[in-house]
C-alpha cells in the first residue's frame, strides 16, 4: 500500500467515525426531544383536572359485571382510524414496566416471536422480553368484537379491553402501548367516559360530535407523533375507555356517524366543560393571540340548578403561600393578592399577587385556579352541599373579599365563585338541559358554537393523517 492510499484509508476511517458521532448525536437529540415532549404533556396533564369528573352522577350498567358490551358494533362507513397510547395506571406516564394482556377473541401476534393468541389466552411482557426483541410486538384480531382486556392496566371500569390493534413497544424507558381502532370505535370508549351515558340522548349526540370533532383535529396534526400516536387516554386530550361502553352512548356515536363541526371548512376547536356560571368565555382565557370566531360568549341558565352553577370557600394566607411557593419555591411572605382583569365571560384574566420577592403577575387560567387551589379546603356548593377541593379552584370565574384581623392585617380570603371548568365551548350540564327543554343536538351544537355548519370527516381527515 503506497502513501496515497494510506492517506485515503485514514481519511476514509476518519470519515466513518465522524459519520458514527454524528448518528450517535442526531439519536440522542431525538431522544431528548421526544423526552421533553412527554414532560411537557405530563405537565399539562398534572394541571389539569378532570373536567368531567363532577359531571357524572351514579350510574348502573345494564351490562353483566366482568363482560364487555358489544352493542353498537354494526358495521360503519367510516373507515378512518385513530392511534391512542394508553397512559399508566392513575394518568402517571407513558412507560409501562409490564404489560399482562387476555384475549377476549382470538389475535394474530406479530413481531420476533409470531402466533397466535387465542380466546382466554394471556401473555405477560417486560422489558426484555424474547417477544419484544424486535423492538415492538402487535396483535391483530381475527374477528369482528374481538378485544384485549389489560390485566396490569386499572382504570374506573376496572380492566379496561380494547377493540382494534394494539402495538406495544419497547424502548430504554419501558414500554408502550398503542391502540389503533376505527374513530367510531373510539368515540364508543370517549363518549361515556366525559358524559353520563345516564344524560339525554340529544346531549349525548352533541357530546358525540364535540368528541369526533376533536379527534379530527388531533388526527390531522399531533404532538403524540413521536410516540406513535395521536393522541393519549388521559383528560390532556380525551378521557377514553374509563367508564365501560354502554348502548345509549353507543346510540349517540351512531346516529351521529361521521358528524363534526367545520368553520371555514375546518374541523373546530370544538372544547367543552362540566358546569357555566351563567355565561361561557372565548378562548381568552387561554391567552389567544387570534381568538376562534366561533368561540363567543354566551348567556348560559340551562344548568342552573347544578350544584356547581355557585359556590363559595375560604382560603387562608398561610393556604395562598403555600400554593405560591408550589409555583414559586423563593417566596416567603404575601401581602395581598388583587383581581387585575375580568373578561368577556367574567373570567379572571389578571391576577397579582405581592410578595416579598416581588410583584407576581397570573395570566393563565391554569396557572390562576392552581395558585388558589384549595385541596382539603370545604367548598359550599349552591344547594348546600359541601365537598373537599382538590389542585385546581373550580373555575376561573369569581370575585375575592379580603378577611382581616382587627388591627388590619389579612388573614384570608372569601372566594365566591361559579361554574365548574374552563368554560370554554359546550357547558356539558348546560346541554343537559338543553336536552331536557326539548331542543335537539344540532340546536344545542349552534347555541355553544357560532356560525358553524355540520361536516363530515371524510371532507377533511386524509387517508395518511388516519
Amino acid at each position: 500500500m503506497d502513501w496515497k492510499q494510506k492517506i485515503k484509508w485514514k481519511l476514509f476511517v476518519i470519515f466513518m467515525a465522524l459519520l458514527g458521532i454524528l448518528v450517535v448525536w442526531c439519536a440522542g437529540k431525538a431522544g431528548e426531544k421526544r423526552s421533553h415532549a412527554e414532560q411537557k404533556i405530563l405537565r399539562e396533564n398534572a394541571i389539569k383536572e378532570n373536567e368531567r369528573a363532577d359531571v357524572f352522577v351514579k350510574q348502573e350498567s345494564t351490562e353483566p359485571k366482568g363482560e364487555t358490551s358489544k352493542s353498537g358494533e354494526t358495521e360503519k362507513k367510516e373507515e378512518e382510524t385513530i392511534k391512542v397510547l394508553l397512559m399508566t395506571n392513575g394518568y402517571a406516564g407513558y412507560h409501562h414496566s409490564n404489560v399482562t394482556l387476555k384475549a377476549q377473541g382470538d389475535y394474530e401476534v406479530q413481531g420476533s416471536v409470531p402466533g397466535k393468541l387465542l380466546d382466554g389466552e394471556t401473555m405477560e411482557l417486560h422489558p426484555g422480553s424474547q417477544q419484544l426483541e424486535g423492538g415492538n410486538i402487535k396483535f391483530l384480531p381475527l374477528e369482528a368484537g374481538s378485544r384485549l382486556q389489560i390485566l396490569s392496566l386499572s382504570r374506573g371500569q376496572g380492566n379496561p379491553a380494547y377493540q382494534g390493534t394494539l402495538t406495544v413497544y419497547q424502548d430504554e424507558q419501558g414500554l408502550r402501548i398503542v391502540n389503533e381502532l376505527k374513530l367510531e370505535q373510539y368515540l364508543c370508549g370517549v363518549v361515556p367516559s366525559e358524559m353520563p351515558a345516564s344524560y339525554p340522548m340529544e346531549a349525548l349526540k352533541a357530546q358525540a360530535v364535540c368528541a369526533r370533532t376533536y379527534a379530527c383535529v388531533q388526527m390531522q396534526g399531533s404532538r403524540m407523533e413521536s410516540f406513535g400516536a395521536q393522541v393519549d387516554d388521559s383528560v390532556s386530550f380525551q378521557v377514553y375507555q374509563n367508564s365501560g361502553e354502554f348502548p345509549e352512548s353507543n346510540q349517540a356515536v351512531s346516529e351521529t356517524a361521521g358528524q363534526i363541526l367545520l368553520s371555514n371548512a375546518q374541523p373546530i376547536n370544538a372544547y367543552y366543560f362540566s358546569t357555566s356560571h351563567g355565561k361561557t368565555s372565548t378562548d381568552e382565557v387561554w391567552e389567544a393571540s387570534v381568538p376562534s370566531v366561533y368561540l363567543k360568549s354566551v348567556e348560559c341558565t340551562y344548568d342552573a340548578a347544578e350544584p356547581w352553577y355557585q359556590w363559595s370557600l375560604t382560603l387562608s394566607m398561610e393556604k395562598l403561600l403555600e400554593n405560591a411557593k408550589n409555583l414559586y419555591p423563593g417566596v416567603n411572605s404575601i401581602e395581598k393578592m388583587e383581581i387585575r382583569e375580568m373578561g368577556e365571560g367574567e373570567a379572571v384574566l389578571e391576577l397579582a399577587l405581592y410578595t416579598d420577592c416581588g410583584e407576581k403577575i397570573f395570566h393563565s387560567e391554569y396557572d390562576i385556579r392552581s395558585l388558589l387551589a384549595p385541596s382539603g379546603i370545604e367548598i359550599t356548593r349552591q344547594d348546600g352541599s359541601v365537598v373537599k377541593g382538590t389542585k385546581l379552584l373550580p373555575s376561573a370565574y369569581f370575585t375575592l373579599k379580603e378577611n382581616r384581623t382587627e388591627t388590619g392585617s389579612i388573614t384570608g380570603y372569601e372566594i365566591t365563585g361559579g361554574g365548574y371548568g374552563h368554560g370554554v365551548g359546550m357547558s356539558q350540564n348546560g346541554a343537559k338541559g338543553m336536552a331536557n327543554a326539548g331542543k335537539n343536538y344540532r340546536e344545542i351544537l349552534s347555541y355553544f358554537y357560532k356560525d358553524v355548519e355540520l361536516g363530515t370527516v371524510a371532507e377533511v381527515v386524509k387517508p395518511q393523517d388516519s
